[in-house]
């Protein structure tokens, strides 16, 4: 079974001093390998392609662009990306050079790293598995420079 995925909604994002940041999410998938056309007998490559239209099981790498278009540095860069819909996130996926990464399993409205977040039900109170968060958030260690990009990445199985 093959759907067509519409373009996920890009991260809210916030910076002090008011610097107002870009945020796009792009998402892609691994297509079948290929032959290279130079390279030792037997090695393939597997590039990667807008993820249009997906298979259940398919999994779906995202990488969130996080850019500062203004003339000045941005300070205390944090950046929240809800899971997209008909997905659940991958264990361990999430990643940025140089940020503290933290997961909501209530919609946003709580953060913490995934050994941080607990659920309760019949079985008792367990670590959630990853496929209850809801929410990433990216919190930047240095200042963005005025037009640099910072990139963010998860990826997230199909359902």
């Amino acid at each position: 079974m093959s759907a067509f995925i519409p373009l996920a909604q890009a991260a809210d994002s916030t910076a002090a001093g008011g610097v107002q940041l870009e945020c796009e999410l792009v998402a892609e998938v691994r297509r079948d390998p290929l032959a290279p056309l130079d390279g030792p007998p037997g090695s393939q490559f597997r590039p990667f392609v807008p993820a249009t239209h997906l298979s259940q099981g398919d999994v779906v790498y995202y990488t969130l662009r996080i850019r500062n278009p203004s003339i000045v540095y941005a300070a205390e860069v944090m950046v929240v990306q809800k899971i997209p819909a008909n997905t659940a996130y991958v264990a361990g996926s999430a990643a940025a050079p140089g940020a503290q990464v933290e997961f909501s399993i209530d919609g946003g409205q709580s953060f913490a790293v995934p050994r941080g977040l607990q659920v309760t039900d019949e079985g008792g109170t367990r670590l959630a598995p990853p496929e209850r968060y809801t929410h990433i958030r990216w919190q930047l260690r240095h200042p963005l420079a005025p037009g640099a990009v910072a990139l963010a990445r998860f990826q997230a199985i199909f359902n």
